[in-house]
C-alpha cells in the first residue's frame, strides 16, 4: 500500500516515545520487544496495542529482517531522522569519505567526457551525480563533528559510573579511527582538496562551453564545493581541539591507574619490611629546605621591576602571493618517482639527480635520493668502489655508484 505523508507523520507525532525507545534498541528487536514497548510508552486508551503494531508493519517503521522472520529493524530513513532530531549520529569512517572520493572523481570523469563531446544530458546526469555525493559527504561530515561532541558531552556529564580504561579507550577510539586518517584526507595534497579541485576545474568548464543549460545547479555545486573544503577542515580542527585534552588527561589517568596495579601487586608479593625498605622515604633521611629570607624575596621582585619589557610583535598584513616553497618542494618530491619510472633503469642514480635538477640545493638533492631510495616500487643496488663527486647548487655530494631497476 502506498504511504501517504500525512498518515505516517501523524502516527510519528503520537508515538515519539515509542519510536524513540526502538531506535535505542541495539541490533535488531523481536516481536515480543515491540509489543512490550508498545504496552509501555503507548496510551492503550487512544489506541488498541494490536492497531499500534499494525500500524507500525503497514507504515514500514518496521521491517523484517529478512523475509518470514520475527526479528525487526527500524528503517534506515527514520532512524536517520531520529538520529538527527535527537543529535544521537554516528561518526563516518575515513574508508566511507575515500569511497565518496572514489564516486566523485568517477562522476568527474563522465562530466569532462560529456564537455569534451558536447552532450548535455551526459553533464547533466555527471551534475547530478556530483550534486548528491557531495550532499552525503557534507552530511557524513557534520554526523561526525556530532557524534565527537557528544562524547565529549557524554565524558564530561558522568565521570564516575565509566571506568577511566573505557573512557580512555573510547575517545582514543575516535582519534585513531575517525580523526586521525582524516588528516590524510583533507590535508593539502590529500585525496579530498585534489578532487574538489579537479571537480570544480569540471563544472567551471561545463559552464564556460554552454555545454550544460541549467546553470543553477553547476553554480549550486560549486558553492557545495567551497562550502565542503571549509567544513572538512573545520570539522576536523574542532574535533581534534575537543579530544586531544581529554585525551592526554585520559592518558595520564590510565597511566597512574596502571602504575598504582603494578604497586598493589609487588605489594601483594612482598613483605612490608621489604616494601618500607624500598620505597617508603623515612623521615629522618628526608631533606628539610629553608624559605627565602626577605632580602631574596625583594630582590627577585626588584628584577621582575626592573625587567625591560618585550615590545608586542608586529603583524604583516599584506599577504604574499608566491607559492610556499615547501610546497613547490613537497610537489616536486611527490612527482619525482613518475619521472625517475620513465628512464628506468639508471645506472648512477645521484648523476641523474643532480644533472636532470641542477638547481636544487644539496639538502633537497638528499631529500629526493631518500625519497627514491625507500621507494618500494623500485631495487636499488650500491655498486660500491671510489666514491664520486657530484656537483649541486650549493655543495658537493659525495657517493658510490647507485644503480636503480624496477622492482
Amino acid at each position: 500500500m502506498q504511504l501517504t505523508p500525512k498518515r505516517f507523520f501523524d502516527f510519528c507525532a503520537a508515538h515519539v516515545p515509542l519510536l524513540h525507545a526502538i531506535a535505542m534498541k541495539p541490533g535488531d528487536v523481536s516481536e515480543a520487544q515491540v509489543r512490550q514497548l508498545i504496552r509501555t510508552f503507548s496510551d492503550t486508551v487512544q489506541e488498541q496495542p494490536e492497531t499500534t503494531w499494525q500500524r507500525l508493519l503497514e507504515l514500514q517503521i518496521i521491517v523484517p529482517l529478512e523475509e518470514g522472520s520475527a526479528h525487526y529493524v527500524m528503517s534506515q530513513a527514520l532512524l536517520q531522522l531520529l538520529n538527527f532530531l535527537y543529535n544521537d549520529a554516528l561518526p563516518t569512517s575515513p574508508e566511507i569519505i575515500q569511497g565518496y572520493i572514489a564516486a566523485l572523481e568517477s562522476a568527474r570523469k563522465r562530466l569532462v567526457v560529456g564537455v569534451e563531446a558536447m552532450d548535455p544530458l551526459s553533464v547533466h546526469m555527471a551534475t547530478s551525480e556530483v550534486d548528491h555525493t557531495l550532499r552525503r559527504m557534507q552530511d557524513d561530515l557534520d554526523a561526525t563533528h556530532r557524534a565527537v561532541m557528544a562524547e565529549v558531552a557524554r565524558y564530561k556529564a558522568d565521570r564516575t559510573s565509566v571506568s577511566v580504561r573505557e573512557r580512555y579507550l573510547r575517545i582514543l577510539n575516535l582519534m585513531d579511527q575517525y580523526v586521525h586518517p582524516l588528516v590524510e584526507i583533507v590535508r593539502v595534497d590529500g585525496l579530498l582538496v585534489g578532487t574538489l579541485n579537479e571537480t570544480d576545474l569540471a563544472l567551471r568548464a561545463a559552464r564556460e562551453n554552454g555545454v550544460f543549460s541549467e546553470i543553477g545547479m553547476i553554480e549550486r555545486n560549486e558553492r557545495q564545493i567551497r562550502a565542503l573544503r571549509r567544513r572538512s577542515i573545520h570539522t576536523l580542527n574542532e574535533s581534534r581541539k575537543e579530544l586531544q585534552p581529554l585525551y592526554e588527561v585520559l592518558r595520564r589517568s590510565s597511566a597512574i591507574a596502571h602504575g598504582a596495579t603494578l604497586a598493589l601487586g609487588r605489594l601483594r608479593q612482598m613483605r612490608l619490611e621489604d616494601w618500607v625498605a624500598n620505597y617508603v622515604v623515612l623521615a629522618d633521611r628526608a631533606s628539610v629546605e629553608c624559605p627565602p629570607t626577605d632580602a631574596v624575596l625583594r630582590h627577585i621582585i626588584h628584577e621582575v621591576i626592573t625587567h625591560p619589557p618585550t615590545p608586542p610583535p608586529v603583524l604583516s598584513m599584506t599577504e604574499n602571493q608566491d607559492t610556499p616553497p615547501d610546497y613547490v618542494r613537497l610537489l616536486w618530491l611527490n612527482e619525482l618517482p613518475a619521472i625517475l619510472h620513465e628512464e628506468l633503469p639508471v645506472k648512477d642514480l645521484t648523476g641523474w639527480l643532480t644533472s636532470n635538477f641542477p638547481e636544487k640545493s644539496t639538502g633537497d638533492a638528499l631529500l629526493g635520493l631518500s625519497k627514491l631510495l625507500f621507494d618500494p616500487t623500485m631495487d636499488v643496488t650500491f655498486k660500491g668502489g671510489e666514491q664520486k663527486q657530484y656537483r649541486t647548487r650549493d655543495g658537493v655530494l659525495e657517493a658510490t655508484t647507485i644503480a636503480i631497476t624496477k622492482a
